[in-house]
């Protein structure tokens, strides 16, 4: 009896089978949401494409975890409201989600939202959740509903300053709004909010707030200007790396990757601990390297500037002699159009004879034949002069593509020179601090009073030369690891870079030869056609063998 009642007690919901998402419940549920009558039967008809849907509503199917979302490629809106959920799990590639919906669940904190960095419209209503963390991201946030949760204090919600693009919010329910200051608060504090609990803020109310948060305001605005500070300097500082990037020189151009080689090498960061006279030689071996990058910067700067200007000559050359090829070829056609034009006559004038039954056909098939040969030899002249316009073209361009390439591959030889010379002078301060270093430690070593001030855990090290000699020989080891890795990096980068451009500029013009090559043979096919279209109209009163013999001759 004692087992069966343990068994029934771990049954939380007996009556109710959880509810696990998978192709099935997508499917249905997106069927069951979808369009209704002829355009449902359709949808059904053809089938549920999962990367294609932009909306999918699970609501009440018992779900217990967010799980096999990741194929909605499309998603645009997701709703998951009325389940079990206890966790906010696996969104992580639902990167263009504009609305989410998880009202009337578990949830006891809010997370695993970065990426929804498209997110606009985020409800929460009637959870478990009793703080506001983990959205920095959410930028793009106009509609957020926190109602209903377990919120204790109303100043949690100051972290929704920060959302500049905030209009709604809705926080009724939560323990702390049965203080009467709660409103107050919210209507003065979230300034760029115009609706709060549904209901349009007006000016005089967010007054009377400020009037009784003068204070605490004043604060919240101190810290809010400190931040966009902060965030306006970040977005600055990202704004330079992406620029510096484009030159393949990001991180170069301060001492910031100084800094991070020292960070990443435990053992030369464990010397620096020494002081002294040390930190000198470090400051000098800084200055030395901040110099040396600058040059190279600054260098690559410069040619990132003339292969921009490359590629802009490049690509108007292209384009201008794309538009004379296509006024060429206009007027080739309109030359053809013209020439046309007392052939169609004529055959609009044998076709009405032989319709009036002035003449037999086989009394026309000299003019028939006659009309045809003229109409042959204009289109034969009209293909021969487009195409010879065309290739024309394609070899003017291949020689441009040529001459590019060789240009590219001048400027980016170049800028790897520099680079190489660069680096290989970071080598040299990277000896000449290590040298320095071993200098400075063996001095260090041979003053017994000096080496009372040693931290305690290199004490152990400076007492014994070899160890200490391994020491700084690992440390410059990993230094010149991390300065090989850099420039390898730098050097791919602008190698990739280079052969990508190439390849792209040779596969753009192959595709565009082709294409007109294509668009060419598709108006002369249409010209042949209109042609035989003439000719065969006036095949359909008479007999079968006769249309037969002068189908041949048409």
């Amino acid at each position: 009896m004692s087992e069966k009642k343990s068994l029934n007690s771990l049954i939380i919901h007996p009556d109710i089978e959880p509810g696990v998402i998978d192709n099935a419940m997508l499917t249905r549920c997106i069927l069951e949401y979808g369009p209704k009558e002829e355009a449902g039967r359709l949808f059904a008809e053809e089938g549920v494409h999962l990367d294609e849907a932009q909306v999918v509503r699970l609501e009440f199917q018992h779900i217990l975890r967010i799980d096999h979302l990741w194929m909605l490629k499309s998603l645009r809106k997701l709703t998951l409201a009325h389940n079990l959920i206890e966790k906010i799990e696996n969104l992580e590639q639902l990167t263009g989600l504009n609305e989410l919906d998880l009202s009337f669940n578990k949830i006891e904190k809010i997370e695993n939202i970065d990426n929804l960095v498209n997110l606009e419209v985020l409800t929460l209503f009637h959870n478990k959740i009793r703080k506001l963390e983990n959205m920095e991201t959410l930028e793009n946030l106009l509609v957020f509903s926190i109602g209903d949760n377990l919120i204790e204090d109303y100043k949690e919600m100051a972290y929704m300053r920060r959302f500049r693009k905030l209009r709604s919010v809705s926080f009724k329910g939560n323990p702390c709004c049965d203080d009467p200051m709660t409103n107050e608060f919210l209507k003065s504090a979230l300034t760029r909010v115009t609706f709060l609990d549904y209901k349009l803020v007006t000016e005089e109310e967010r007054e009377k707030g400020r009037a009784l948060f003068r204070g605490l305001l004043r604060k919240l605005d101190e810290a809010d200007e400190s931040a966009e500070k902060e965030r306006l300097a970040k977005e600055d500082y990202e704004a330079k790396v992406r620029f510096y990037a484009m030159s393949f020189v990001e991180y170069l151009s301060g001492p910031e990757l100084l800094d991070s080689m020292f960070e990443k090498d435990p053992d030369g960061s464990l010397l620096l601990k020494v002081g002294g006279e040390l930190l000198g030689f470090y400051e000098q071996y800084k200055e030395q390297y901040v110099e040396t990058m600058a040059g190279l910067v600054e260098f690559a700067q410069e040619a990132y500037n003339l292969r921009q200007n490359e590629i802009r000559l490049f690509k108007d050359l292209v384009d201008n002699a794309l538009e004379e090829s296509v006024m060429k070829s206009k007027n080739v056609v309109e030359e053809f159009e013209q020439k046309k034009k007392p052939l169609i006559s004529q055959m609009n004038e044998i076709i009405s004879k032989f319709m009036s039954k002035q003449v037999t056909l086989e009394q026309l098939e000299p003019d028939i034949l006659d009309a045809g040969e003229a109409f042959n030899d204009i289109i034969y002249d009209l293909w021969k002069k487009l195409m010879t316009i065309e290739m024309q073209l394609y070899e003017q361009c291949e020689e441009s593509r040529v001459q590019f390439a060789v240009n590219m591959t001048e400027m980016i030889t170049k800028l790897l020179e520099v680079s190489r010379n660069a680096f290989g002078a970071w080598r040299e301060h990277e000896g000449m601090w290590s040298m320095r270093q071993f200098e400075a430690l063996s001095k260090l070593l041979g003053n017994k009073i000096m080496l009372g001030d040693v931290p305690p855990e290199l004490f152990e090290v400076m007492m014994d030369r070899d160890q200490m000699m391994n020491l700084v020989a690992q440390s410059s080891d990993n230094h010149m690891r991390f300065i090989d890795a850099r420039e390898d990096l730098l050097m791919t980068r602008a190698n990739n870079w280079r052969d990508e451009l190439i390849k792209s500029t040779n596969d753009n013009e192959i595709k565009r030869n082709r294409d007109r090559i294509l668009e060419i043979y598709y108006y002369i096919d249409n010209q042949r056609e209109e042609w035989t279209d003439m000719q065969m109209s006036m095949t359909e009163t008479v007999d079968p063998e006769t249309a037969a013999l002068l189908g041949d001759d048409f």
